[in-house]
């Protein structure tokens, strides 16, 4: 079952402007009030929605069916498993941060586990900072797989 995520680059003055801050979407389509990304299951997806002067962030993973207990996240159906929800432009910024390292030392993030972005949602709410707490979480040892595709061989 596909995920389907409205986007709102640009939005009317009574909508809020929605867009993708990581995800790969299947296909986008066209929608009654914009794009509509499509997910497979199990992709994780950071989503951002902005209205005036609040900013809010979900990270999810989209689920193989619709479940009833799962979250319900405005602006994406059906349900998905959130593992993340930030409210603050500060926190937002330092997710963006976060994405944009794993992908530029690569790092796939839909392969990381709902742990580690439980993890990560705590860190954020946090007063550590961020750089020193992102490694440590990486070098966990149930990534060690992961860590050693990532440089090339074991270690």
């Amino acid at each position: 079952m596909n995920t389907a995520v409205q986007l709102r680059p640009i939005a009317a003055v009574d909508l809020p402007r929605c867009d993708l801050v990581h995800g790969a979407p299947r296909t986008i389509v066209a929608g009654d009030l914009g794009p509509i990304a499509l997910f497979a299951p199990g992709q994780i997806v950071a989503y951002r929605l902005r209205s005036q002067r609040r900013t809010r962030l979900f990270v999810f993973r989209t689920l193989d069916a619709d479940d009833r207990l799962a979250a319900s996240v405005p602006g994406v159906r059906p349900r998905v498993r959130l593992l993340v929800a930030l409210r603050t432009a500060g926190r937002v910024r330092l997710a963006r941060g976060l994405f944009a390292y794993l992908t530029r030392t690569g790092w796939d993030p839909s392969a990381l586990s709902d742990a580690f972005y439980l993890r990560v949602g705590v860190a954020l709410a946090g007063r550590k900072a961020p750089g020193r707490i992102l490694p440590s979480l990486l070098n966990r040892t149930e990534f060690a797989p992961l860590r050693a595709l990532a440089l090339g061989g074991a270690r």
